[in-house]
């Protein structure tokens, strides 16, 4: 059976939509990218410059008439206005322009474990109400209920602590002198880009040929870490001391896994943080 290439628009379209660009298969799905700014961008997608939370983005999308939407809108600003904004507005802007397309399939919109802002030391999943305990996450949780009218048109992929080849942020804190690291050895949890990039790209494919896709997924390695685990690690890899480093209590954070997620028979190609910042390292 030949099968004929989805239209993609990828809104908000920075790092992770390049990477998501990267793994598709341009016989399966043709991409477009939505931005702010231009900046340098893979071949295979044909961005544009919109700011989805002008007017005019509506018309923009109707001209593409995209059959799968992706949307990595992040905040600008660490505010109560920018998490409004760019998650709950732009959302809104995106389902009033979904539900004047013809031939729409899926809407996947990218959120943030920071939804699960209830302190417990369960593990938390997919079956795990969350329970917002700040502005970011209360922003991002109406987001999602917004997402979720489309009901079986649309997916919320929860994405835990992104890091990548542009993202080494814990890198450089391991770098540091271990005096500036954070006072509380809390629980972190993460998802390599391109890991999370596939897995996206693995849910398009499932729409592509009328498989099934839940309406949520936590995408995390499912390996909970206590963050001094991860910078000692780092630290060691680097070769340098950890004979000053002085382990301060566990406390705070959350610990996750995704049931669903591997459910799908997804395999992640770093399973956990020493597979993902070992690339980076090399």
């Amino acid at each position: 059976m030949e099968i004929v290439p989805l239209k993609v628009l990828i809104i908000g379209c920075g790092q992770l939509g390049f990477a998501i660009a990267k793994n598709i298969d341009p016989l399966m799905f043709k991409t477009y990218g939505f931005s702010r700014s231009l900046k340098k961008s893979p071949p295979s997608i044909e961005m544009h410059q919109v700011d989805i939370l002008k007017t005019e983005a509506i018309g923009m999308i109707k001209s593409i008439e995209p059959e799968i939407i992706v949307y990595t809108v992040s905040a600008d600003t660490q505010s109560v206005e920018s998490y409004q904004e760019h998650y709950v507005n732009g959302i809104k802007k995106t389902y009033e322009a979904i539900l004047q397309l013809k031939n729409f399939k899926h809407l996947f919109f990218i959120s943030s474990t920071r939804v699960y802002g209830q302190k417990t030391t369960k593990i938390l999943n997919e079956l795990d109400k969350a329970e917002p305990a700040d502005y970011g996450g209360e922003a991002l949780m109406e987001a999602e209920i917004i997402t979720q009218q489309l009901k079986s048109k649309a997916t919320v992929l929860r994405l835990s602590g992104i890091y990548g080849p542009n993202r080494t942020r814990m890198i450089q804190l391991a770098q540091s002198n271990p005096g500036n690291w954070p006072a509380t050895n809390n629980w972190s949890n993460r998802i390599h880009e391109e890991d999370g990039a596939r897995f996206i790209v693995f849910l398009m494919k499932q729409v592509l040929t009328h498989k099934s896709v839940e309406p949520l997924y936590v995408v995390t390695d499912g390996v909970p870490t206590k963050q001094y685990d991860v910078l000692m690690w780092i630290r060691k890899r680097l070769q340098l001391s950890i004979d000053t480093v002085e382990l301060p209590i566990i406390e705070g954070g959350k610990q996750l896994r995704s049931i669903l997620l591997n459910e799908t028979g997804f395999t992640l190609k770093y399973p956990d943080f020493t597979h993902g910042y070992e690339a980076m390292i090399d």
